[in-house]
């Protein structure tokens, strides 16, 4: 049985034809050109509907649909909130490929110094970079998913291992100032 996962939402009707805005979760679709169909399923509990699609391209952080199968802008608004899901094997990286964040989901994630710090849950972004929301025993924290912190990544342990700077993940910060050597010793309180 093939696996979905929700990489987006509807968030609004696009022009007079139907179109859709999709928002993504990453910001970015390079398997767009591989999607033949739209998979959404509603905000409440029910059956997902399949959509042919007439065209597609990127918009904003997010793309942009057109339908045969959905006649005008009441139809498309009548999806708002509907999630867009993709086919798993569409989020897999190839050797050398930068990685889909969905495939180290569930991952722990190892902190030099630290050890292991928690779990990778899911994904957010604060549009200059991705997110790792990590799931710790103190609670959820992001962690910017970026070439200098990351160490390594183990797919047969499924392990992330990071260098992160203290105070990420909720530790007090030891904010007390290092001692300047090249100042002269105070003497006798002058």
């Amino acid at each position: 049985m093939e696996e979905f996962v929700t990489i987006g939402r509807v968030k609004d009707a696009h022009g007079l034809k139907g179109e859709l805005f999709i928002t993504l979760k990453a910001g970015e679709a390079p398997w767009l050109k591989r999607l033949k169909e739209l998979r959404l399923t509603p905000p409440t509990p029910g059956d997902a509907r399949v959509f042919a699609i007439k065209s597609a391209r990127v918009h904003k952080n997010g793309m942009i649909v057109l339908s045969p199968d959905i006649n005008g802008r009441n139809e498309a608004e009548a999806l708002k909130g509907w999630s867009l899901e993709i086919p798993s094997e569409f989020l897999v990286s190839k050797r050398g490929e930068q990685i889909y964040l969905i495939e180290i989901q569930n991952f722990k994630l190892h902190v030099s110094g630290r050890g292991e710090v928690g779990t990778i849950t899911h994904f957010s972004s604060n549009t200059a970079q991705d997110l790792l929301v990590v799931k710790t025993k103190e609670g959820e924290f992001e962690i910017p998913f970026v070439d200098q912190f990351v160490k390594g990544i183990d797919y047969e342990a499924q392990v992330v291992e990071m260098d992160l700077p203290e105070g990420l993940l909720g530790e007090p910060v030891d904010e007390t100032p290092e001692p300047d050597d090249n100042l002269p010793d105070d003497q006798d309180g002058e």
